[in-house]
């Protein structure tokens, strides 16, 4: 899923975890329905509000076609979760007993694609002497199991401090309570998708967690995105990202 593939605006925003699809011809049972429809199975919110910020943006965004669940895009290649065989106790049918064939089929198939696409977005930008600031977007539980996730957004970061920064401070100013490497961490290796790319181009590279408990008002993804295009915009303007 791509929205705005010709753009050249100094941001570009991606999403892993978009949908929680599954491939035509794979049926599930019920269960597995209700797993796929969970966090388990894709982040819900985070497609919505990355599509409304590239809108306010003018910018380039990509998502995942498949649910997480199929594979893992947000995961190296050889990560034992990228093809989970159980999602919360429940087996998870179609990648139970894989062969490295089919692993590879599938890797070939929808991992490397995404990430060839995002970096043809970014590739774009650098030979025409923009060098972007890249944002990943996703969302998080309120709850997980018993501990409480009590504050709005994450930011996650490893080598980009002060971007980050830039970022917590512009989301704060709008109310939102902020955390640094919460839920996850960047620097234990938790953003893996858009640190990939940020790394191998020497670009600023973020991810933004947005607590789920916050999509329960009507209208909170566009009210989101245009937060996030606003606090991205903000980066960009602090000279991470740009000419």
């Amino acid at each position: 899923m791509e929205i705005g593939a010709r753009a050249l605006a100094p941001i570009v925003l991606s999403c892993e975890h978009a949908s929680r699809a599954l491939p035509r011809n794979v049926r599930p049972a019920a269960a597995v329905v209700r797993i796929l429809a969970s966090h388990h199975g894709w982040d819900p919110g985070a497609w919505a509000v990355t599509r409304a910020a590239a809108a306010r943006l003018g910018t380039s965004a990509l998502g995942g076609r498949w649910s997480r669940l199929w594979v893992d895009l947000n995961r190296r290649v050889d990560d034992p979760s990228l093809i989970r065989e159980r999602s919360d106790d429940v087996p998870l049918p179609w990648n139970l007993d894989l062969g490295p064939a089919e692993r590879e089929r599938r890797v070939l198939g929808c991992h490397a694609p995404y990430h060839e696409r995002l970096d043809r977005l970014i590739v774009r930008r650098i030979v025409r002497g923009v060098r972007p600031l890249l944002l990943s977007v996703h969302t998080f539980t309120p709850r997980l199991g018993r501990r409480r996730r009590d504050y709005d957004a994450g930011v996650l970061y490893e080598r980009d401090r002060a971007p980050a920064r830039v970022l917590a401070g512009a989301l704060r100013r709008t109310g939102l309570t902020v955390r640094y490497n919460r839920p996850y961490s960047g620097l234990a290796g938790m953003m893996y998708a858009i640190d990939r790319h940020g790394k191998h181009h020497g670009l600023p590279c973020l991810e933004l967690e947005l607590n789920q408990a916050l999509f329960e008002r009507a209208g909170a993804a566009e009210e989101l995105g245009r937060i996030v295009a606003a606090a991205a915009r903000e980066i960009a303007d602090a000279g991470y990202g740009g000419s």
